[in-house]
């Protein structure tokens, strides 16, 4: 295992780098999975299953496209997590700055001087924050080194799973069924 050793003591963070502005990315550790878990398990209904069950040759870039591809499913879950990687308020969501803006006379914008601040996260920060997380130490470490896991049995299992194609239905019995629900 490469965490070992000085490393840690030495590491040297990646920095962001907006106009004149500078932000390190921090560490990312254990909880930083946690979070990422949570918004996979909320936007898991439109991934491909043919990307989770190739994560075998998943790399650290595919990691922030696969975050960009979950933006429209778990944009405020992002957003959240790629402040705490920057140390920059992520801000309210929309809806919350409507639902305040029609209730005070007085209405102050509160997103400004957050991530929803276009003066102080432009369009353009997004890419390059994720182009800073795919190069980040911790990121590259973490698939390095789980690879390893993936030929444990159990796992390899599940991903052979992942990869197994489904099997259409026959004309006769396609669509609903009496056991099927809206939810589906």
């Amino acid at each position: 295992m490469t965490t070992k050793g000085a490393g840690a003591l030495l590491w040297v963070p990646p920095v962001l780098e907006i106009g004149e502005e500078k932000y390190p990315l921090r560490r990312l550790g254990l909880m930083d999975i946690e979070r990422l878990s949570q918004i996979v398990v909320k936007a898991s209904k439109f991934v491909d299953r043919k990307v989770m069950g190739n994560i075998d040759s998943f790399t650290a870039a595919q990691a922030g496209s696969f975050l960009v591809d979950y933006l429209p499913h778990a944009f405020d879950e992002i957003l959240a997590f790629l402040g705490t990687v920057i140390g920059l308020d992520p801000g309210v969501p929309e809806e919350v700055v409507a639902e305040k803006r029609k209730k005070s006379k007085e209405f102050k914008d509160p997103n400004i001087g957050t991530m929803r601040d276009p003066n102080v996260f432009p369009l353009s920060a997004l890419p390059a924050l994720i182009g800073k997380l795919t190069e980040h130490q911790d990121v590259v470490a973490f698939f390095t080194e789980s690879r390893a896991l993936l030929n444990l049995p159990m796992l390899k299992k599940l991903r052979d799973g992942l990869r197994e194609r489904s099997i259409a239905s026959k004309p006769d019995t396609d669509g609903p069924t009496d056991t099927s629900s809206d939810e589906d």
